[in-house]
């Protein structure tokens, strides 16, 4: 029998297992076009799992809009296994409102997507040039196990990224030395 990496299930004493890794972060963008650009060229999402357009019943509940609502979508994955997926959704009819922000920094119920790049320096160009906006240039961070340099990036919809300055091939390592946490 072949282990399983992610048991699932529930325990003995009625807790839930966790099913997976993280399948996809879903964001709700302004234009899907300028979206997938973005995080096609800035981060290599490059290959579609899915796409489409709806007026599904079954999305407007999901994303708690009025019946009939349209949404386009696309959902992009680096190329490889299909976790860790962005899921970029543009509703309209009606556009729901724009979140509001607090202008200092991050807020409760913020969410930051976390990436590893080799090289922080060519990210810092590219992301403005591709219509979004470094909010904290690169800082030197370190940890108990190790020390790297990060930025804070936004797309045009204000999603946030944290840049870490590591080997991407880091992130697949499953456990031993070189972990941050």
């Amino acid at each position: 029998m072949i282990p399983r990496p992610y048991p699932t299930g529930t325990r003995a004493n009625g807790d839930i297992v966790p099913g997976s890794p993280l399948v996809r972060a879903a964001l709700i963008v302004s234009n899907l076009e300028r979206s997938q650009r973005f995080y096609g060229e800035l981060l290599g999402f490059s290959e579609e799992y899915a796409s489409g357009e709806t007026r599904s019943e079954a999305f407007s509940t999901l994303f708690g809009r009025p019946a009939g609502s349209r949404c386009r979508f696309v959902v992009l994955k680096q190329p490889g296994a299909s976790f860790g997926m962005i899921g970029l959704f543009e509703l309209s009819e009606p556009v729901p409102p724009a979140p509001a922000t607090s202008g200092v920094g991050v807020a409760r119920g913020d969410v930051l997507l976390v990436f590893y790049l080799a090289n922080l320096d060519p990210f810092v160009a590219r992301v403005q040039s591709l219509d979004g906006r470094l909010l904290v240039p690169p800082v030197h961070v370190k940890s108990l196990k190790s020390a790297q340099r990060e930025l804070v990036a936004c797309d045009r919809d204000g999603v946030q990224l944290n840049i870490i300055e590591r080997d991407p091939a880091e992130a697949r390592r499953l456990a031993g030395p070189g972990r941050v946490f």
